[in-house]
């Protein structure tokens, strides 16, 4: 079996990998522009990085917080992506619980995300419950989910 490392971009040449393979996977096939795989949240969150033996990205996860009350925050996961070929290996469920443990970390108690049809049942095994089925900005079927931390 080969051998992954985890870890969050640093270099300019890893955040220019990050969101080229971001873009590669999750807005290219919907026809959008390079560009679309970013948002003004960029600095704000905490991204993780899966990388080959020779430090290629295979796999992405981003997670940011946003405050529902002076005392609370909540946390979303989005632009998850595994490269095709080494998906159901783990490495998905890997980057969404490094994800989650940062939110713990920071005191979270709920996080939420909007998987794509095709992705539901991962994250249902991973403890997220659905919510509500719900259109995206990509005009394609996802459900919105949450699992509770703590």
């Amino acid at each position: 079996m080969p051998s992954f490392h985890y870890g969050t971009p640093v270099t300019n040449e890893q955040w220019q990998a990050y969101y080229q393979f971001r873009w590669q996977q999750l807005r290219s096939p919907f026809g959008l522009a390079l560009g679309s795989e970013r948002d003004a949240l960029e600095d704000q969150a905490y991204h993780r990085i899966c990388l080959t033996e020779d430090n290629n990205i295979i796999g992405i996860g981003r997670i940011h917080y946003e405050t529902i009350n002076a005392q609370q925050l909540s946390a979303r996961i989005r632009y998850m992506a595994v490269a095709t070929e080494f998906q159901g290996l783990g490495i998905g469920r890997e980057l969404v619980m490094q994800l989650l443990a940062d939110a713990r970390n920071r005191g979270v108690t709920g996080c939420y995300l909007h998987a794509r049809e095709e992705a539901y049942g991962f994250y249902q095994a991973i403890g997220f419950e659905l919510k509500e089925s719900i259109q995206s900005e990509l005009d394609h079927p996802h459900f919105l989910m949450q699992i509770r931390l703590g």
